[in-house]
């Protein structure tokens, strides 16, 4: 989301004439851009009066401008200590308090200052940032909603509005917003871009496409939506020429590349010429990679330790720990696996909403901090979590999520790395479903190795070798769970569904104490904004998997042969 900083529209009255009429100065200054002549005018007030609370705001936001946050920050509370209720002062603490993650103490200079002046945007924007970070959707969306309220033609505003709709999983409402901005601006290619993506979400392919190339016919082929578009539709040979001309024209170092060689990729995978799609996917996902970090020894260690901590004795020494809230339905797995399709089955069910991935568990670093543990490590957190700090824990989690639905009787939570957080899970929500996601190792390693995910926390998908390498991790980790849980986790085998839909999906209600409703063997026609990567899939029957997609890239990816020792025999 775009950080604001708040606008200086005025100096604040003092006692002083000549520090008044330097103020005036400074901020005619700041106004027109003369940034020197500013700050050499704001260190002449500072030697008259070291604690002007002019000067330090002034002086506080060239720093901030600067990137020097500590300064920053020093200069704002000099001139809060001086004036306490200047509400320009604490925005702009809570700004850089922010840019030094320090967001507990951000949020709270930020409110203070939406107290002092309500009607100044910035402020619910820059909240409305803080508390996207750290999780509290719920919280921001209304922050930026009084923010248009405040602003209801800024094309930013509106834009980052429906954004976090999107984010969400409100894309009607988000659909809305892009909609004000098309009737500000009818070519904005932002707008057009999201209200695309908001119609794939539901579902409407139709008028998404539409959207989407009215972007094609004023912007050529971007990246930003070269994909979405050849999800939606054939191209021409002209478009695909298109396509092709625009990667070229891009050096091999560009941010922009990895996008068009994906599309590429799935523009050679329809025609059946596999060797060149793998091509693509080479150069696709070495661009992207080369901005992203995966740290194998990091992984392995964060893998190891949860399990080392998580163990039985850990379980047995805190019998009766955690809320016994049973709304909770965790859908996890390796991404691709078939998470999305699950939370769709269960989705078309009147008792269950599906919320889709909510970052809620892997939180718990700022929560460590609320309850005084200082640790961003999930197992040394979760070491120190006491009785009545699960049970507030898995309170705090289920509040979160019946902001979202209040009259059914389970939510759906299909982020696919809370594989990682089983045992969390079942320290503060012991009664909740755990449902595990299981498709043949080669397909789902190729099918993350065919997506550009836009979640760069995936660093591991862009290089066959490591994708491979956390593949094992995660397998070793689920072994690890089952010896614990083994009994309270319910699988979803892609294959199984593939064969006997039906029977599947009759098992997998059933599991969930549910009753058979002929809506869930008709999932795809069910109404509901999907954000990831299957969005397209869930919209269609199941994919048979028995045509092994994975072996028409054997030849040409040949490091797929090191998940055989994982494949079903049959």
């Amino acid at each position: 989301m775009t950080r604001k900083q708040t606008r200086l529209t005025g100096h604040r009255a003092v006692n002083s004439p000549q520090l008044a009429q330097l103020a005036h100065q400074a901020l005619s200054f700041y106004q027109t851009g003369r940034l020197h002549e500013c700050e050499a005018t704001c260190r002449r007030m500072l030697a008259i009066d070291a604690e002007d609370p002019n000067a330090n705001l002034i002086i506080g936001i060239l720093a901030f401008g600067a990137e020097q946050y500590d300064d920053a920050i020093r200069f704002f509370r000099t001139s809060i200590a001086r004036d306490r209720k200047n509400a320009d002062a604490h925005a702009n603490l809570g700004l850089a308090l922010a840019a030094v993650d320090q967001p507990f103490e951000a949020r709270a200079s930020l409110q203070t200052a939406i107290r002092l002046k309500p009607s100044a945007p910035e402020a619910y924007v820059n909240l409305a940032n803080i508390e996207s970070k750290l999780g509290y959707l719920e919280k921001a969306v209304p922050l930026l909603a009084k923010a248009v309220e405040l602003a209801p033609r800024n094309i930013e505003l509106l834009l980052q509005y429906g954004h976090i709709l999107m984010r969400d999983n409100d894309a009607e409402k988000a659909a809305a917003q892009f909609r004000r901005v098309l009737a500000i601006d009818p070519a904005d290619k932002d707008a057009n871009l999201g209200l695309g993506t908001a119609y794939r979400n539901l579902g409407n392919f139709e008028e998404a496409e539409k959207s989407m190339r009215k972007v094609a016919a004023s912007e050529e082929f971007k990246s930003d939506f070269v994909l979405g578009l050849v999800g939606l539709s054939e191209l021409s040979e002209d478009e695909i020429a298109k396509v092709a001309a625009a990667r070229d024209n891009l050096p091999e170092t560009s941010k922009e590349r990895p996008a068009y060689d994906f599309a590429l990729s799935d523009i050679e995978h329809k025609r059946g010429n596999f060797e060149s799609a793998a091509r693509h996917l080479r150069s696709a996902n070495a661009g992207k990679r080369r901005s992203l970090e995966y740290d194998r020894s990091k992984t392995e260690d964060e893998f190891d330790q949860t399990i080392a901590v998580f163990n039985a004795d850990f379980f047995a020494q805190r019998e009766g720990f955690g809320c016994p809230d049973e709304t909770p339905i965790f859908v996890l797995g390796m991404p691709r696996s078939g998470t999305t399709l699950t939370e769709q089955i269960l989705a078309s069910h009147p008792d269950v909403y599906g919320a889709g991935e909510l970052a809620t568990l892997n939180l718990l670093k700022h929560k460590s901090r609320e309850y005084g543990v200082p640790s961003d490590s999930l197992p040394e957190f979760a070491g120190k979590i006491t009785r009545a700090m699960a049970a507030r824990l898995g309170q705090s989690y289920i509040e979160r999520v019946r902001e979202f639905e209040r009259n059914v009787r389970f939510i759906v939570d299909k982020m696919p790395h809370n594989f990682l957080r089983i045992g969390l899970i079942r320290l503060i929500l012991p009664n909740s479903r755990i449902i595990h996601c299981l498709r043949d190792a080669r397909e789902v390693c190729l099918s993350n190795y065919r997506t550009n995910f836009t979640n760069e926390g995936l660093a591991y998908s862009y290089d066959l070798d490591d994708l491979i390498h956390y593949y094992g991790l995660y397998r070793k980790i689920m072994d690890h769970w089952y010896s614990l849980f083994g009994a309270d986790i319910i699988e979803m085998d892609h294959a199984k569904m593939v064969k006997d839909p039906e029977a599947e999906i009759r098992r997998l209600l059933a599991a969930c104490d549910l009753e058979f409703v002929p809506e869930c063997l008709e999932f795809h026609k069910t109404k509901r904004s999907v954000q990831t990567a299957s969005v397209t899939q869930v919209r269609q029957p199941i994919y048979d998997p028995t045509k092994r997609g994975w072996r028409k890239y054997a030849d040409y990816l040949p490091e797929l042969h090191a998940l055989d020792k994982y494949a079903d025999p049959t």
